[in-house]
């Protein structure tokens, strides 16, 4: 009879996974159970039979609610007596060396920072050297002789981590706080992919912490999550800094993530000393920012310098350093025309700013018509997705023809209007020739008669696409533009939840709110 002691590595393996898989449930699935269906996928993930791959930092596993039971009683003698450890591959490791090998490696593979102290045990990991140090040797490292030297400190497991992500409170020092563990981590990690960082850390700390984050030159994700204003004593994340210092050193960086940006060129007043943009030979694919605090020559700078490479954009959140017609200006000449993806959220100075410098409503059309009214700019986007009056319903008539999906949230348009533009597709003239997919999320009663709905729907049909209609619970009947911000200061970041779908929408009181 086989023993566990005589499986494979690649069953052992398997085993592990499939453990770990049932015990945990990774965060982004949470998130994702209450998402409307298509309406957040682009147009590469639209036709996709499995689920999109979740970011790095979004696959973090968090327990289900499920605890071991410590206080129960064994009637035999057991290991942990006080409890099962919470992470099943723990106890894994212990069954054979080639269980443990296989749990180290996943156990390794992405890692969670929650404090200083938690650093530290992590360091130790990574600095204490086997009795059997000669492993490294096996390793797919670099073999010149000054990186061979690098690692002779480390331990063969640091090989395997390729996602660290640091989130600890406070207001942290070199000393105490945790920076120059951070620091010696970064170093420790010569394999290291993702890196989420979610920690405010003092001024000193910066300089040491840009060196070390420059030091891995393989980062494909790179994400902060807080980042200050206004605070001179702590470590402010600057888009000029992260672009000259950082990027350069990063051949396969794919995606970044910036809450806040504020200030290209500290000190210089002069326009004519930011003119000069570093256009840099980078592989960016993807540029999020939250809440971006840069006028248009800063916003223009930080999309200029990686334009050549960059296909999806998203801004999230006010920017009230740009009026309307700045932004659109940046968004048409700052952005490459090949750009695929462009998601807007929650551009709070489209109704702030037309209040408080615009004579009128009317006098000049609404944000993304007047992006698409240019012959030029992004005439090969191929995913829009929008939220907030942004649009009328003459944006389908200067849409790209090169546009596969489109999904908006919470925004006026007419639904004759896309069947219009839709039925005129079918000729090489039509106005939506390749749009394959449309979400709508939050509509007036005309998108819900079942007659318009029937009809949108088999029009997508017919060109082998889909259609989506969720109702918002929220957004019912007309009101006014300060109610309703007043009402979108309060949503939640992930306010889908009020989403019906509009199958259910036909069934009387079954809305989730």
């Amino acid at each position: 009879m086989a023993k566990l002691t005589d499986l494979p590595a690649e069953l052992v393996d398997r085993i592990i996974h499939h453990i770990f898989d049932q015990t945990y449930d990774p965060d982004y699935k949470r998130l994702q159970s209450s998402v409307p269906d298509h309406h957040l996928l682009d147009h590469n993930q639209i036709n996709c039979s499995a689920k999109p791959k979740p970011r790095p930092h979004l696959d973090r596993v968090t327990p289900r609610g499920r605890r071991f039971d410590g206080r129960r009683v064994y009637h035999e003698q057991v290991s942990w007596p006080e409890g099962l450890p919470s992470n099943p591959l723990l106890p894994l490791s212990l069954v054979s060396n080639t269980f443990r090998r296989c749990a180290q490696e996943l156990l390794f593979k992405s890692v969670a920072l929650d404090s200083p102290w938690i650093a530290s045990l992590f360091l130790q990991a990574l600095t204490c050297i086997p009795p059997r140090a000669n492993t490294l040797c096996s390793c797919k490292c670099p073999k010149n002789d000054n990186q061979m030297n690098d690692l002779e400190h480390l331990n063969p497991l640091s090989q395997h981590v390729r996602s660290l992500q640091v989130a600890w409170s406070g207001n942290n020092s070199m000393g105490r706080g945790g920076g120059s563990v951070f620091c010696e981590i970064l170093r420790s990690c010569p394999r290291l992919e993702n890196i989420t960082i979610s920690t405010i850390f003092q001024l000193a700390c910066k300089e040491p912490i840009l060196k070390a984050l420059a030091s891995n030159p393989h980062i494909k994700e790179f994400v902060i999550l807080k980042n200050t204003r206004g605070q001179y004593s702590t470590f402010q994340w600057l888009p000029h800094e992260l672009v000259l210092r950082l990027f350069p050193h990063w051949t396969s960086l794919e995606t970044v993530e910036f809450p806040q940006l504020s200030g290209w060129s500290v000190g210089s007043l002069n326009p004519a000393l930011n003119s000069a943009i570093p256009v840099l030979n980078c592989t960016l694919r993807t540029m999020i920012l939250n809440d971006p605090q840069l006028d248009e020559l800063e916003f223009s700078n930080l999309l200029k310098s990686c334009r050549e490479s960059m296909r999806a954009l998203k801004i999230t959140g006010p920017n009230l350093k740009v009026t309307r017609e700045a932004l659109c200006r940046v968004l048409q000449e700052s952005t490459s025309p090949n750009l695929e993806c462009l998601k807007l959220r929650s551009i709070y100075c489209e109704q702030t700013l037309r209040l408080a410098h615009l004579p009128s409503s009317t006098t000049s059309p609404p944000l993304l018509e007047m992006i698409f009214a240019s012959p030029t700019a992004l005439k090969n986007l191929k995913t829009l997705s929008f939220e907030d009056r942004l649009a009328t319903e003459k944006l389908f008539e200067c849409l790209p023809k090169s546009l596969i999906k489109i999904s908006w949230k919470r925004c006026d348009l007419s639904a004759s209007a896309l069947l219009k533009a839709l039925s005129s597709s079918r000729n090489e003239e039509g106005s939506l020739p390749n749009l394959k997919c449309c979400s709508v999320a939050g509509s007036r009663d005309e998108w819900e008669f079942e007659q318009v709905h029937d009809a949108i729907t088999k029009v997508f049909k017919a060109r082998g696409g889909c259609y989506h209609l969720f109702v918002d619970m929220a957004y019912g009947s007309p009101i006014g533009t300060e109610e309703r911000m007043e009402m979108e200061e309060m949503d939640d970041d992930e306010d889908e939840e009020d989403f019906v779908p509009y199958d259910q929408k036909l069934q009387p009181k079954t809305y989730i709110k």
